[in-house]
């Protein structure tokens, strides 16, 4: 009875759990054939449901670039979620001057942001100072989707981002300067299409991290 009395007392005066910390991603697509549209959307989505709280997808088309409902869905999300990750999925931009008009609480929320866009590593002490704790872009013409292909199942299976990054640049080098690659180059070069350079292509693919490397999904 003695012992029953202890472990009671003790589980009475045991801390409460913390409260439970949710994370919220959102993907944003620009204006691209509607091919490249599909296939980013079902990538994304079939990576991004599986560790996040709640996600949202937003899609730019020919008459609404889709800053409204970009910024809305930030808006949101960060009012009900403790932390948002943003992953861009587009050409060159400059959506870091969007998110500058938001509130400095909202912005404070940013954790992850991810750019495809060609040159947008640039941009990665603009995002750190808007409040976002880390970003990821890269230097130049890329071919971003690759890179993603091995980026973002790490990042969601909860490896760390200077991992995740480290990993997916050395998977990425190596398919750009592998047989395979230089097969396709010769085959294009044979047809008379445009020149594809392997090291140049990775120069402007190798990604970038600015801020926090011991980020992770979770």
């Amino acid at each position: 009875m003695r012992l029953l009395a202890i472990v009671l007392l003790s589980m009475a005066c045991a801390k409460p759990p913390p409260p439970a910390v949710s994370h919220a991603a959102i993907a944003f697509r620009d204006d691209v054939p509607g091919y490249q549209k599909l296939a980013s959307e079902k990538y994304a989505l079939h990576y991004l449901e599986r560790s996040y709280e709640s996600v949202e997808y937003v899609e730019a088309n020919a008459t609404d670039d889709g800053e409204a409902r970009l910024l809305a869905a930030i808006v949101k999300a960060t009012g009900k979620h403790d932390t948002v990750d943003l992953f861009f999925l587009s050409h060159g931009n400059r959506y870091d001057t969007w998110v500058a008009t938001l509130a400095a609480p909202v912005r404070s929320k940013l954790r992850l942001v991810y750019n495809t866009g060609a040159g947008d590593a640039r941009q990665g002490s603009a995002w750190l100072a808007l409040g976002a704790h880390a970003y990821v872009g890269h230097p130049g013409g890329n071919v971003a989707p690759l890179f993603l292909t091995y980026f973002l199942p790490r990042w969601v299976k909860g490896v760390d981002l200077r991992t995740a990054v480290d990993e997916a640049n050395r998977e990425t080098k190596d398919d750009l300067s592998g047989s395979l690659m230089k097969g396709v180059a010769g085959v294009v070069d044979s047809v008379g299409g445009p020149h594809l350079d392997p090291p140049k292509l990775w120069a402007g693919t190798e990604a970038q991290l600015h801020g926090d490397p011991t980020l992770s999904v979770k």
